[in-house]
């Protein structure tokens, strides 16, 4: 038994210094080949579809070589209470799923974390409808659509009796609705319109929506007003009047770097995790979030990267983060969410997500045709 122990052990060591080494060889080439050009971190292909730029695919390269490193054992990754969480590995997931989208070796990583999730699903999605819907999307970025159906079909719409919101939304409020939006959306299932109606009645008059909902001046911030822009794209709204207000709100929270900050403030303070939020926006809208009238905010994001191929917070908080890593992953791939990666599980043709409405999808993510 001891021997046993002792190879376990020796074996681990290997893997772990072969993971080390794998993130030092990147970073001696990003050192070499520059950094990210700030106007080339996401590019077009010959239909106009977003897609991560060759400099991109080495921050990306980085990015995944130290989030394969942040792994633990059971296959999960490490959450705020120190131990493996079923809501860090489903953004992992997301973000490992992007990443081999867009032609990065992710190897054992994303089906180690999807066994993980699946000792954890039932628990996790009685947790509530955000995680459930966050599950979901993790499982649809996967290709495993039967079982992203599976968890939000049938969901319910919360009415406003039964909460302090004013109208009926999924969850506890529009962070939680818009996750479930997007899930029902790329599942290929039914949005009800009431919950697009939702939307218009819990937005604020700077053009924000709140997390928790509320429309009190000042409530709104950029990381739910991005979630709900991705929505309203995946459901053919992006003309609706609602979405020319929102971005007129992130405008007002983008620095003159170009990376947003979290909600408006004298001086404005950039974090990784609401830039990626915007650019993932500004990529479901059709909009180049590379391009000079929008400040270059993939650049801004990939200003963020560190040395060691992770992401920092902030630059007041210069540590390596794991969850600004998590959230700018899908963003420098040019993937917005609903991540969908193509080759998914089950025959079921996509239906409309709104009745009489067609998908609004990229091909790169999708591989799927608008539908009447």
């Amino acid at each position: 038994m001891t021997h046993l122990l002792s190879l376990s052990a020796a074996s681990a060591w290997l893997a772990a210094s072969a993971r080390r080494l794998v993130v030092l060889i990147l970073v001696v080439a990003l050192v070499l080949t520059g950094p990210v050009g700030v106007s080339r971190a996401i590019t077009q292909d010959d239909r106009g579809t977003p897609v991560a730029s060759p400099e991109a695919m080495r921050s990306l390269e980085a990015a995944i070589a130290w989030l394969v490193t942040q792994q633990a054992a059971d296959g999960g990754f490490v959450g705020f209470t120190g131990t493996s969480d079923p809501g860090t590995t489903a953004d992992a997931v997301t973000a490992l799923a992007a990443a081999r989208a867009a032609g990065v070796e992710v190897g054992a990583s994303l089906e180690a974390a999807l066994s993980y999730l699946n000792g954890q699903q039932s628990t996790y999605v009685e947790a509530g409808v955000g995680q459930a819907a966050k599950l979901s999307l993790a499982y649809l970025a996967a290709g495993r659509l039967d079982q992203s159906r599976d968890i939000v079909d049938g969901l319910a719409l919360v009415g406003p009796s039964a909460t302090p919101l004013p109208a009926a939304v999924y969850g506890t409020g529009i962070f939680d609705h818009a996750l479930v939006m997007l899930a029902l959306s790329g599942s290929g299932l039914a949005v009800p319109g009431a919950a697009v109606a939702a939307l218009e009645t819990t937005q604020g008059e700077d053009g924000s929506w709140a997390f928790d909902g509320s429309t009190t001046p000042g409530a709104g911030d950029s990381n739910t007003t991005a979630l709900v822009l991705q929505a309203l794209a995946v459901t053919g709204r992006a003309d609706d009047p609602m979405v020319a207000k929102a971005l007129d709100f992130l405008r007002s929270v983008q620095a003159p770097t170009g990376g947003f900050a979290f909600q408006p403030a004298e001086p404005l303070l950039p974090d990784a995790n609401s830039t990626a939020l915007a650019v993932q926006a500004l990529v479901s809208l059709d909009l180049d979030p590379s391009s000079p009238d929008l400040l270059d905010a993939a650049g801004a994001l990939a200003a963020f990267q560190n040395p060691s191929g992770a992401f920092r917070y902030t630059d007041d908080q210069p540590d390596d983060n794991l969850f600004a890593t998590l959230q700018a992953i899908p963003a420098m791939a040019g993937l917005p969410l609903p991540v969908v990666t193509g080759g998914m599980e089950g025959a079921t043709p996509l239906a409309s997500p709104v009745a009489g409405v067609p998908i609004r999808t990229h091909a790169a993510q999708h591989d799927l045709r608008s539908v009447a």
